[in-house]
C-alpha cells in the first residue's frame, strides 16, 4: 500500500516539473517575471515523501531479515 502511494507521489512530483517546464516563464511589460514557481518546491516535496514511503517497507524487510540471521 505505501509503496503504491509512494510511486503515485513520485509521479505527481515529476508531473509538477513537467508542468513547470510546459508553462514556461515570461517577463511582462513592467519587467516582472511570471512563472509558476510554486510547482518547484511542491515537486521536490512530493518526490521526497514518495521516496520515503517507497523505501520504508524495503528497509523494514532488510532489517527483519538481518535479525533472523543473528545467532
Amino acid at each position: 500500500m505505501t509503496t503504491t502511494l509512494g510511486a503515485l507521489l513520485i509521479l505527481a512530483g515529476l508531473g509538477c516539473f513537467v508542468a513547470f517546464n510546459l508553462a514556461g516563464s515570461t517577463v511582462d511589460a513592467q519587467g516582472f517575471l511570471l512563472e509558476p514557481f510554486a510547482l518547484l518546491p511542491l515537486g521536490y516535496l512530493l518526490l521526497f515523501i514518495g521516496m520515503v514511503l517507497s523505501l520504508r517497507p524495503l528497509l523494514r524487510r532488510a532489517l527483519a531479515k538481518g535479525e533472523e540471521n543473528r545467532p
